[in-house]
């Protein structure tokens, strides 16, 4: 077994060392990408290598390091999935690629044109996502031969069980189980595999001097004296400690230590706190905003006419919806409906198909000729595109409820309200997003809320398209 404090400085190395890779396969990407389009057109490579590149090339560093550390990439996680590899990189490389092209606006650099920027995101996020899932590959192989292995010492009751269950059967992720301490229950499961003994203090602190890394206290019904002194015992023999908690796992999604002086407090939120990530998303909401609402001009005016041609009435719906907090304005949509709509609501609310206070309804005769395309296709939401704008919704975000139905809202559903509502979300993503029951669309808005991350936003969008695609919206 190695030493805790040199297997922190090898993560460390293959952290820059990582980082590095990233760096080198995107400048790579970024050249090869030039001289497919543009090498024949240059008596020499070494002319395509000149000052404007290598400016270029210091953007990506920057980008693609900060980008790297911002979403953990750089980081050997011993536990993390290949989808996670996968849809990262994707992530980093839309994200850089964004960001390279506004440098090269603001910077006058030689622009290449959209298909080199595309080909060039293509080509480092497939080179990237195949050398790191081979670096991965690699590490878990030699895990599973005892290599890059860290000894524990588990002490736990039922609480801790899943936990003990998941890390012994996944020997890939090099924890070696030197002792499982608990009561009769626990040490029953795992006699004659792994060691195992009652729990009796002096136990515990004799297996701790024999060559061990870490310490898991998983204790279910747990004291704050004896985790004191455990930590105690761990700081003078060396051992790293680590608590899990059922209690921990229902906190953790939104939980931060904060100071008053020097009291600590564990402080819990409902909502996102990643200042940075935050104004991403806002950044983010203008800039795909307007580029919608400018590129799209063309296509909405002829949207408008056929919705005039179609039916009587205005070409925009405007209806109050409430916002973040509760905070109640005007969303705009193209107009779907018959003029009085909601008036003939009334007399349809006993064929709601919803369980809830929303109303939805197959083959509702409301709605026009051409509403029933723009339904289907997501095409009456892009209006929103101007709230979004105006910054009274996100592009991604829990849709917009009215006020009446908010005000038939459980108390756990009004959580939804604490984020800034969006025009799409993972309720609209989902395969069974026409017949999902009223407490489970609310579910998946929370889903969002305690998941969130920028990138989480960025697959959303992907996905969403692909839906609009199918085509089979209601």
């Amino acid at each position: 077994m190695e030493s805790a404090e040199k297997l922190s400085n090898r993560a460390k190395f293959v952290s820059t060392l990582l980082t590095l890779v990233s760096v080198l396969v995107a400048m790579v990407s970024y050249f090869i990408s030039i001289y497919i389009f543009y090498g024949n057109s240059y008596q020499s490579i070494e002319y395509l290598l000149n000052k404007d590149f290598l400016i270029s090339c210091v953007f990506i560093a920057l980008f693609w390091s900060t980008i790297d550390a911002w979403l953990g990439l750089n980081e050997v996680y011993r536990s993390r999935s290949y989808g996670y590899i996968v849809l990262y990189h994707i992530a980093e490389n839309i994200v850089g690629v964004i960001l390279l092209t506004f440098t090269i606006v603001i910077f006058g650099l030689p622009n290449f044109g959209r298909e080199v920027l595309f080909v060039f995101g293509a080509f480092s996020s497939f080179i990237s996502i195949f050398c790191k899932l081979i670096f991965y590959y690699a590490l878990k192989k030699a895990r599973k031969r005892g290599y890059n292995s860290t000894s524990i010492v588990f002490l736990c009751d039922k609480g801790g069980v899943s936990l003990l269950s998941s890390i012994h059967s996944h020997y890939e992720w090099g924890y070696r189980l030197k002792a499982i301490i608990g009561d009769e229950e626990t040490v029953k499961m795992y006699e004659g595999v792994v060691p195992t003994y009652l729990d009796k203090e002096a136990d515990i602190e004799n297996i701790l001097t024999q060559d061990v890394d870490e310490f898991v206290y998983a204790r279910q019904y747990d004291s704050s004296r004896e985790i004191l002194r455990y930590i105690d015992m761990c700081q003078d023999l060396g051992v790293t400690f680590r608590l899990y908690s059922p209690f921990l796992n229902r906190i953790s999604a939104n939980t931060q230590l904060r100071y008053f002086d020097t009291n600590a407090v564990i402080t819990i939120t409902n909502t996102p706190t990643n200042y940075i990530g935050l104004l991403a998303k806002r950044i983010f909401d203008i800039l795909f905003s307007s580029a919608v609402i400018i590129c799209g001009l063309p296509f909405f005016l002829i949207i408008a006419l056929i919705i005039k041609i179609d039916s009587k009435g205005p070409v925009f719906f405007k209806q109050k919806r409430s916002g973040l907090k509760g905070k109640e304005f005007d969303v705009y949509k193209f107009r779907t409906m018959v003029t009085n709509a909601e008036e003939l609501k009334e007399k349809l609310m006993a064929q709601n198909e919803m369980d809830g206070p929303a109303f939805k309804m197959t083959n509702d005769p409301r709605i026009t000729r051409a509403g029933r395309f723009l339904r289907k296709s997501g095409i009456d939401e892009f209006p929103q595109f101007i709230n979004v704008f105006l910054g009274d919704m996100s592009i991604v975000g829990p849709r917009p409820p009215l006020p009446k139905e908010v005000a038939e809202y459980e108390r756990w559903q009004l959580r939804r309200l604490a984020m800034k509502p969006g025009i799409t979300c993972l309720w609209q993503i989902s395969p069974d997003r026409n017949s999902v029951s009223f407490d489970d669309w609310m579910r998946l808005d929370l889903e969002y809320i305690d998941n969130w991350k920028f990138t989480l936003d960025l697959v959303i969008i992907l996905k969403t398209i692909r839906t609009m695609l199918r085509a089979d919206g209601k």
